[in-house]
This record gives C-alpha cells, structure tokens and sequence, in this order.
C-alpha cells in the first residue's frame, strides 16, 4: 500500500542519527507535554517539578529521597548526580518510569488497585514508586567498562551503558529495593502467583523474553519483572546481597559478559544448576500442595486465556472482557461479541452497559463512563476520570472518581442525571463494587489494608465487614452472601463465600494458582482459573458439596468514616517556576562527500532536553569555499513541530510541519493524525500539504493491530488530493489488508498481506542477541490509468540485540528488480 505521508517534500537537511538517542524519541511527549504550569524545589540531590495542587505529593518524597539518595549510592557504588522528578496529574491510570540517559524520573501520582500486583501500597504510594524507579537511575548510572567509562558527555556514556543491563536486571534490582523498604511485590501474592505458574510451566526458563527489546508473547505482568524478580531473590537468598553487588558489577565491566557468566564467576555454582533448583523447589511445593488437596486443573469451556476477566450476569447471560485466539478482544455476551476493545463494563438485569472508554487529548489520558441503553436515545457520558463502577438496580450508578492522586465515591441518577458524593476525597483505592438492594459493597484498599465495606444508601453510613492482613476482591453479591476472591489460605487466591446471615465463610475453589471474578447463574459458578497462559474461563456446579473453611471473621460489622484528605499549601510561601528544560548536548564531527564529490567538513551537535520535549541538531560545515549551517528541531508545544533550515551561500531552504495525534470516542474509538506543512526558498513558497489518518475502531486479533476501516487522506500543493480508504482484517492467522487509493489523477486497488511465519526466539548470550523470527508478506496493485500492476514481496528477518534493540531486516522485491 502507498504510504502518503512518506510523499512528503521536505528538503533535505543532512542529519547524523546516533543509534543511542533513538529511544529517547519514543519518552517525547511522554514524561509531559507543554505547556503546563509548573513549579520546581531543588534540594541537594533532586530537583522537583510539579504541579501546585501536588505540592503535598514532594512534602511526602522530599526527605525520603534524600535518605534513599544515599542508600543508593552506597548499593550501587554510582553518583549519577542531580535528577529531575516531574510530579504531575494527566493520566488517570498507575505507572511510572525513568529516563537513564537524561536522569530523570516521571512519578504518576494514582495509586494501584490491589489487581495490579504492586504490593499492598497505597498510603504510602509515592515513596514506594520512587524507591523503584530510583533504582533504574543509579544502576544505569553505574558505568565500569573501560570502553565507555572514558566518555565525559554523560548521555552518550549512560545510553551506551544500556548493553550491560538487561531490564530483566533493571527490573529485578528495582523490586528488590522496593520490597527491601515496602514488602513490594516480593510481598504480593498475586505477583507471586504470576511467578509460581510460570515457574511450574513447561516454558520455564525464558528470562530472554524480558531483555529490553519488543516481543509478542503475552505475559500478566512482563517477562522482564517477573523474572527479573525470579533470579534476584533467588540470588539472595541463596548467595546473599553482597553476590548480587558483585554479579552486577561483573557484568558492568566488560561488554562480553553476560548474567550466567557473571553468576558463574562470582559465586562458583553453575548457572544451569541453579536455574534447575528454582524449577525443583516450586515442583516440591507444588507437591505438597496437591497432598493438601488443592489442584491444578479446571473444566475447559472455551478457547479463552491471557488478560480475560471483568465476568457479569444480567440475571440470564454471563457477560466478560474475553481474548481469545482468532477473535476480536473485547465485551462478549455469552459467545456473542457486543463491543469490541472494551474491556472495563458492567452490566444490569435490563441488558443495559456501562463502560469505560481512555481518550487522549494534547497529553491527558482521560478515562470516561459511558451509558449505553442500547435505546434510540444513544450512549451517555456520566462523568471523567472514572476508576471503578458498577450498576445500583437499573437506574443508579455508583463510581469511584480520581482527581490529584485521591479519591471519591460518587452516586449518579440516570433518571435526573444528577451525581451526588458519597465519600469524599482520600487515601484509598476501590477494587470492585456490588450491590444488593440499597446496599453498596466495595473491596477498598485503605490504610495499606484491603477490606470488604457497606454503604447503606437510607442510612448513608458505611460499615466494615471484614478486617483482616488479606485481600478480598472482585466481589459480586448474591442474595445476602458475598462471593470474592481471597487469599486466605497457603498465600494463594481462592473464592469464598460469605454469608452474611450467619457470617458463614465457605471456600468454593481450591486451585493452586488461584481463582477469581466470581458470578453466579442457574446454580454455577462461573469464576476465572489462572495459569501461565492467562485466565480462564470455567464453572463449577454449585449443587456438589464444597468444604467449609472456619471463620475469624469478627461477628458485627462496625461503622467507620473514611478520613478526608485535605490538599495544603504553606502560607506566604513562593514558588519557583518551572520555564526551561535543561538540554544535553553530543557533538560531533561532519565529513560529508556530495555526488560531485565535494568534501565538506565542520562540526554539529545534537541536542535534547531533559523531558524529551524538544530535540534536534545543529551543525556547521564548508567545503573551503562556502559556508553552511544546517538547523534541525522537533519539540511539543500543544502540537508535535518540526522546523528545517539550511542556509546556504544564496539560498535559504526551510521546511516547517505541525501535527498531532488524539485518540477519541465518538460512539467508538477513532485514532487520529492531523498534520500540515510548508516548504520555503528564501522567501518563496515551493509548496504546502495537509495529511489526516483515521482508523475507526482499532482493536486487536491476536497479535495483529487492525480497525474497522481506515482513511489516510492529503493534499500537496504541487501534487494534489493523495487518498486511500482501507479495511484489514485476519484470516487463517494473517493479516489481510485491502485497499483502494487516489493519486495524480488515478485510481488504484490492491491489498498487502502479511504474516507472521515463524517465532522461536532463539536467544544468545542470556537474551543479549535474539533471533525472534520470520515475517513474510506482499502487497500488489492495479492501477486503473496506467493499466499497470505493482507488487513487493518481502521476507523480514526479526533479531534483537543488545539486549534492548529490535532489529528487523527486510529483504524485499524492491531490492533486486
């Protein structure tokens, strides 16, 4: 297919690309996009950037990161110098990370729900993020190799660095020290339930898949956290830390090593040994479970696996977020897909849907409630920043609602359309919400601990039922009994049953790697298994006996206040403002030779800000004669902008382009790029283009990104309208594209096929190179004006290397006719 905006006439402006800042362009954007009113507190060691309402989220980190700061230091053995912590509020989801190169780190001030797996902080969230992410800073700063040690530009010295350090050591170094001073996820038995299946699997070990680059096999939470987290507490616990320090250094030093040769020389033990060990203990336990009765096996329905979940009833279907293989991910009702790459929802007895839908807009992922009646009065929009929500009956709608890294409990009348706080703003995080009547039952996490609460709607007290060190999640309520996930026993999740006429507590499942999302219909239970393939979904018959698990649950609920938590500001206390980012610099030298072989020689420099949020080069150069000066920028503003310069002795060339990129709903998703541009001589205009892409309704097939159709749409002021209306879709594994395209006056039609022949992922050197695998595909047109037929066949060849580079090498038809 005709790409129309690689039609772009930009005149060329000689650029160096340096493959180490290449990753730094994917961060652009990310860490935030300006404008933003933002304000900065240095101290000795950082400074913070953040927004003003998010002043009490630095109080909370201030003093602690000076502690850290020094612990790291003493761990790792690296000063990275100061680093920049941006604090702000602009998605409305939990994540974090940390740009080595530029030392700098973006805190996302949401807290986790307990299914994420992070550990049981939320209290305390921004301290427990930033003891993870600050490790990332000072091993990648904990540069040993006499190669690059020399390097005084500390970018290019860090970027380089990245060859020793695999994220699956990034990652593992960075939940032990979070668990070192949290519990973290070495404490959280989901996570630990992810570790425990894959262990046990016949996968098991394939550390090689968490290097760093891009792959496409699933796992719940990273093959470079899980088993980063594998091999560093085995590490530990059987060599200690100090072998850890060692192991890193070892492999610090020299570009040839790798992580089982450094194991080998620091401890003396054989690195397949030890990996065997792993598998050996988890069979024991495994064992020793199956004697206590539990099993590992379930009652296989459907083809569903990986991320399925979010199970609801009407009363006569059972609904859920279904991914299976060949199929659309999204809402299925009973076999039937009724809303594709949807997969948050609930559902009531009349059939009627909530969702959630995340847009994005010049920098804010904003997640919204929508209403669907499946009536001619259309989808409503209930309210943003939505977390967790469910149906009260048929007419209400109870929400949890996120704003500066709190949160609230609201109350919506679909019948006035009119929303009401039940519980104000705070520290806490709601897992799930049922109800019963005029009952509300949510699973929240509050205080660090996770509990089952009731707000009685006629009363509008709230109570607590459980209190307890577990969990409890994804409840679902059902004639007076609470049906919920808990790890109650052998630190592994099972479904319980609470009743709470007698408070009776009854274990329904007893699997080895854990049970979730309760439903209940026609006397079964459907609930989702996991293992290391994902979730499951399947059904037990409620009429067989199930034994009964003595309760410690307290006898009387007791009526408790969630605590608000009031946002402060010091009085008379000014702030600076945050205007600039810093830039780093590499310089280079220019040897250019053009086709009439002129050698032009000088010396440029590419610049980068510390927030990515500008980049370019600027560089000069002669040929003896003539002097030359080439500018390059790209920087966010609003808008993604990119300005060209290159003066020569009589002409000025410029190239000037503005686009952005949104992802709206409008009924349903649509993934848009909006981009225009000019070209200039001196002052004269050589021309100006306007380029537009819209897929409606993108979604995923297996391992396929396809929509319901496309349209890339541009015009070019010397070339005029360039189109192409296009529909995908998988067949037989392949993905299929056909299309139809308008250019210069002609109209042509044609498809490209591509298909993915061949994933061994082979790995070398502990996952340091890469043979991923084979793609094939092929694409052909008919032009109608020029009675003319174009093809391309291609075969691409996909290698990683350095642990973090995807690497594909196409060969195609192009090439050689």
């Amino acid at each position: 297919m005709k790409n129309i905006l690689s039609e772009f006439k930009f005149k060329k402006v000689t650029v160096i690309l340096i493959f180490m800042i290449i990753p730094l362009f994917f961060f652009s954007s990310q860490v935030y996009t300006p404008p933003k009113e933002l304000y900065q507190i240095e101290t000795e060691n950082y400074r913070f950037v953040f927004e003003k309402d998010l002043y009490y989220f630095y109080e909370e980190i201030s003093e602690y990161a000076e502690e850290l700061y020094v612990k790291y230091k003493y761990f790792y053995n690296s000063n990275p110098g100061k680093i920049t912590i941006f604090i702000l509020d602009d998605v409305d989801f939990t994540n974090s990370f940390a740009l080595t190169s530029t030392n700098v780190i973006r805190l996302y001030i949401n807290p986790p729900e307990d299914f994420l797996a992070l550990g049981n902080n939320v209290e305390d969230w921004s301290r427990f993020v930033l003891s993870h992410e600050l490790t990332h800073i000072f091993y990648g700063s904990d540069v040993r190799d006499p190669l690059i040690s020399w390097i005084p530009n500390k970018l290019i010295k860090n970027t380089i660095n990245m060859v020793h350090q695999p994220s699956y050591l990034h990652e593992g170094l960075s939940i032990y020290m979070e668990s070192k001073n949290f519990g973290g996820r070495f404490e959280d038995d989901l996570f630990n339930m992810y570790l425990r299946a894959e262990i046990l699997s016949n996968q098991f070990p394939r550390y090689y898949l968490g290097s760093g680059s891009q792959i496409d096999v699933w796992s719940p939470a990273g093959f470079n956290y899980m088993y980063g987290a594998i091999l560093v507490r085995e590490i530990v616990e059987n060599y200690g830390e100090t072998a850890l320090r060692e192991i890193v250094k070892v492999l610090n030093r020299n570009i040839f090593s790798n992580i089982d040769e450094a194991f080998e020389w620091v401890t003396g033990a054989r690195w397949e040994r030890f990996i065997g060990n792993i598998k050996k203990e988890n069979i024991s336990k495994y064992d020793s479970l199956i004697e206590k009765g539990y099993k590992f096996s379930w009652l296989k329905i459907d083809e569903t696996h990986q991320n399925t979940g979010n199970l609801r009833t009407d009363g006569d279907s059972v609904y859920g977020y279904l991914e299976m293989p060949n199929k659309p991910k999204g809402i299925y009702k009973n076999n039937d897909l009724i809303k594709k790459n949807v997969n948050s929802f609930d559902v009531n007895e009349n059939g009627d849907l909530l969702y959630l839908v995340t847009t994005y807009s010049n920098g804010f992922y904003t997640n919204k409630l929508y209403y669907d009646c499946g009536c001619s009065a259309g989808e409503k929009l209930i309210d943003e920043r939505v977390k967790v929500f469910a149906f009260v009956g048929t007419d209400k709608v109870i929400y949890s609602k996120l704003d500066k890294g709190l949160t609230a409990i609201y109350l919506y009348d679909l019948k006035t359309n009119k929303s009401r706080m039940l519980i104000d703003y705070g520290k806490y995080v709601v897992n799930s919400i049922d109800s019963e009547n005029n009952l509300i039952y949510f699973s929240i996490n509050y205080k660090n601990q996770t509990d089952i609460y009731r707000y009685d709607l006629e009363t509008n007290k709230v109570s607590q039922i459980t209190n307890d060190s577990f969990k409890e999640l994804q409840i679902f309520v059902k004639d007076n009994n609470i049906y919920y996930s808990a790890n109650y026993k052998d630190n592994i999740y099972n479904i319980y049953k609470l009743d709470l006429n007698n408070n009776k507590l009854e274990q329904m499942t007893n699997y080895i790697t854990g049970a979730f999302n309760p439903v209940i219909l026609n006397n079964k239970l459907y609930h989702l298994f996991y293992d290391h393939e994902g979730y499951h979904l399947t059904y037990l018959d409620l009429t067989e006996k199930n034994s009964y698990y003595d309760s410690f649950l307290k006898d009387e609920t007791v009526l408790i206040e969630f605590e608000k938590y009031a946002l402060t500001f010091p009085e008379d206390y000014e702030l600076d403002k945050y205007n600039f980012e810093k830039p780093y610099f590499i310089p280079y030298p220019v040897l250019l030779i053009d086709e009439n072989e002129n050698i032009f020689y000088g010396a440029g420099t590419i610049f980068v800000s510390e927030a990515t949020n500008y980049l370019g080069i600027i560089q000069s150069y002669t040929d003896g004669n003539e002097f030359y000066l080439d500018l390059g920028i790209t920087f966010d503003y609003y808008t993604t902008n990119s300005i060209n310069l290159s003066l020569g002795s009589e002409k000025i060339y410029s190239d000037f382009y503005i686009s952005n990129n949104y992802l709206l709903y409008l009924g349903q998703y649509v993934n848009t790029f909006i981009g225009g541009g000019m070209g200039l001589t001196n002052a004269s205009l050589e021309y100006y283009r306007i380029d537009s892409i819209f897929q409606i309704e993108p979604y995923s097939v297996n391992n396929y990104d396809i929509y319901n159709f496309g349209l890339w749409l541009s015009y070019v002021s010397d070339a005029g309208i360039l189109a192409v209306l296009d529909k995908p879709f998988v067949a037989f594994d392949t993905k299929i594209t056909p299309y139809v395209g308008y250019e210069e006056g002609s109209i042509y039609l044609g498809s490209s096929i591509d298909k993915v022949l061949w994933r061994p992922y082979l790995s070398f050197e502990s996952g340091k190179y890469r043979f991923d695998g084979i793609v094939v595909g092929a694409d052909v047109s008919y032009d109608f004006m020029k009675e003319e037929i174009d093809y391309m066949f291609y075969i691409q060849f996909d290698l990683s290397a350095f642990y973090w580079l995807n690497l594909p090498l196409r060969l195609s038809s192009d090439m050689f006719f």
